[in-house]
């Protein structure tokens, strides 16, 4: 995905198989504890999105604002779905 929007590590790090939130954390230097509190979730519901796991659209969006980046974005990434 080319997405003028996304900076270059965090799309290189995507094309190597990293999860939008994880290359996006890592890129601004937050660990998942920090990005944990931020959003005001647990580190281990981080970990599980960062793995994989669906999540719904309010975590999505929690997320989005504590990275300080467009919720577009994840909304567009086609691995990210709303939670049945």
């Amino acid at each position: 995905m080319k997405d003028s929007r996304i900076p270059e590590p965090v799309l290189t790090a995507m094309s190597q198989g990293t999860h939008i939130i994880r290359a996006y954390r890592e890129h601004l230097g937050y660990s998942i504890e920090d990005l944990a509190v931020a959003c005001g979730l647990a580190a281990e519901e981080i970990q599980n999105i960062e793995t994989g796991l669906r999540y719904n659209k309010g975590y999505r969006d929690r997320i989005a604002r504590s990275l300080s980046i467009p919720v577009g974005i994840l909304e567009a990434e086609s691995d990210i779905s709303d939670a049945a």
